[in-house]
């Protein structure tokens, strides 16, 4: 049987600036389209989280694929590349989303933004939250973190932003299956309780905390890189210590503004419009 391994973290961020908390979380994809996650933390023992409530089969050699019921009509697939920071002689080139199994290779360049838009911005028009625009201080903040090829948050003092993680094992970065099947699709049924209310318990966060700061409503930008890290990635084990790993093909999207703040869930989280129709990797 061969298997994709998923490696994903979010970040929470305190009232009043207080600490920021790491959480991990382990997602096995099986061709046989059975899923296993396991969430872990320092000095924790792992724990089984709930199975994405919809089924799917794999893309080429990695990622599964959701069928989709239409009720929503998601961003149009011409979706553009915007730099929101950077001069126009350093932004970065308008790109074209396409939809289909070529997504899966992309790691870098104009399509590969228009792509990572697209798959954000589809999941927030089903909460009612305006799209997000690319930008580079965000981009740039990503690469950083992305290319110490170490599965842990890092984020300039003061940059005021947030950041959520993957990283996986096999050829392909995969990073539309990373955003819309594990993000928000794979955190979507344990965060059915929480729509509306203005706090999330600790426990649950470990399983929503990628959805919640993808639909986060003050959160206006994104950036994100994808790093191959083959032969020198590291990855907490249970206990938090680092330990080289086969899950090397990396990615860090960074969030201006950081979301996840303690008492803001209720303001910029808001209930779906549709439960059913969540979209695709391969939209």
């Amino acid at each position: 049987m061969r298997s994709t391994f998923l490696l994903t973290s979010a970040l929470a961020v305190g009232a009043l600036a207080g600490p920021i908390n790491k959480r991990y979380m382990v997602t096995e994809y099986d061709v046989d389209v059975e899923t296993v996650t396991v969430y872990v933390t320092a000095a924790a023992s792992s724990k089984p989280a709930p199975a994405p409530s919809s089924q799917y089969t794999p893309p080429p050699a990695q990622t599964p694929t959701p069928t989709p019921t239409p009720e929503y009509t998601p961003p149009p697939a011409s979706s553009k590349v915007q730099s929101s920071q950077a001069p126009a002689s350093s932004a970065p080139a308008s790109g074209e989303h396409k939809s289909g199994e070529a997504q899966a290779k992309l790691s870098s360049g104009p399509d590969y933004q228009a792509m990572v838009l697209y798959h954000h911005n589809a999941a927030r028009a089903n909460h009612d939250a305006s799209p997000l625009t690319w930008d580079t201080a965000c981009e740039q903040n990503a690469k950083k973190a992305a290319e110490t090829c170490i599965f842990k948050h890092d984020i300039p003092e003061g940059a005021g932003q947030g950041q959520n993680l993957f990283t996986l094992s096999g050829d392909s970065f995969n990073v539309s299956a990373g955003i819309t099947e594990s993000w928000y699709k794979g955190e979507f049924e344990p965060m059915q309780p929480y729509w509306g209310k203005d706090d999330i318990p600790d426990s649950v966060f470990h399983s929503v905390g990628h959805l919640t700061q993808m639909l986060w409503k003050d959160t206006t930008k994104v950036g994100c890189f994808s790093a191959d890290c083959s032969g020198k990635m590291f990855v907490p084990d249970e206990s938090g210590n680092l330990k080289s790993s086969e899950m090397d093909k990396y990615t860090v999207c960074n969030y201006a503004a950081a979301g996840n703040v303690a008492g803001g869930y209720a303001k910029n989280v808001a209930a779906p419009i549709s439960t059913t129709n969540l979209g695709s990797w391969s939209d």
